[in-house]
């Protein structure tokens, strides 16, 4: 690395966390060329001299490459870059899948966390797409999806309450289409998909531990059984810069 070890200020009166500005910094300067593959990064006492930070401060920071697995600590030699730019998730289009499964194929270690679930009433909106008669209410629950510790994907899910109610005192900490299927004997026969461009909210920011607007993908999609008969909606937004999304398509058919 290039860069001297001189002091840097902090904005400290930035809603983003200073972990957060020490890691943006980080990645602008491997961004920029200034710290390259194979490169040593300072230190976590030199970095918090440099940004007038504790050692943890500086280490939550370095954690988060870590997790991405673009640095690696070597205990007596120091933080190296071996990456510069985070492991690609891909999304394939062709069949339902499932976040849980997809990540155990790629080597990386899938988990959820859960911030709500509870029994709403449903917009007009999603009572036509569910097709719900009087009874509106549907099961919500609102979870993120982490790919090695890292928050990658945000997910809010709407099902008919009557038929999957006692999802709500089962482990929704796991593969939900993993209990639709064992638990509920439910088929994922097919889905509707709609794809759209976002900025990332600020609830959304906090979540993915990212401040400031940086570009999502948005997917509306919607699963049904054998019969035709929608059993969930769901939001999902994806970081644009972790994701990219696979279409295979068939042979294309000559029409005069």
């Amino acid at each position: 690395m290039e860069e001297g070890c001189n002091e840097v200020e902090l904005d400290t009166t930035s809603h983003i966390p200073k972990y957060a500005q020490i890691r943006n910094w980080i990645q602008a300067m491997i961004s920029r060329g200034r710290i390259r593959k194979g490169d040593k990064l300072p230190t976590e006492e030199e970095l918090a001299k440099m940004f007038n930070v504790n050692r943890m401060t500086v280490r939550q920071a370095i954690d988060t490459f870590v997790i991405q697995k673009m640095v690696v600590r070597q205990r007596g030699r120091g933080t190296f870059l071996v990456n510069e730019k985070p492991q690609e998730l891909v999304y394939e289009l062709d069949n339902i899948t499932s976040f849980t499964d997809k990540m155990k194929t790629m080597g990386i270690t899938p988990s959820t966390q859960t911030y709500e679930s509870d029994v709403i009433e449903a917009t007009d909106e999603i009572a036509d797409i569910l097709q719900l008669g009087s009874d509106r209410r549907v099961v919500y629950l609102w979870r993120a999806k982490l790919a090695n510790r890292e928050p990658v994907l945000i997910q809010r899910h709407y099902l008919p309450y009557q038929e999957f109610k006692d999802i709500l005192e089962m482990d929704i900490n796991q593969s939900l289409y993993h209990l639709l299927v064992e638990e509920f004997a439910i088929t994922l026969h097919h889905s509707t998909q709609i794809f759209s461009a976002s900025l990332a909210t600020e609830e959304d920011q906090k979540i993915f531990g990212i401040f400031g607007p940086f570009p999502c993908i948005v997917l509306e999609s919607v699963i049904y059984d054998e019969s035709n008969i929608p059993i969930e909606l769901l939001y999902s937004t994806y970081r644009g810069d972790r994701y990219r999304f696979e279409v295979h398509s068939g042979q294309y058919i000559f029409q005069k």
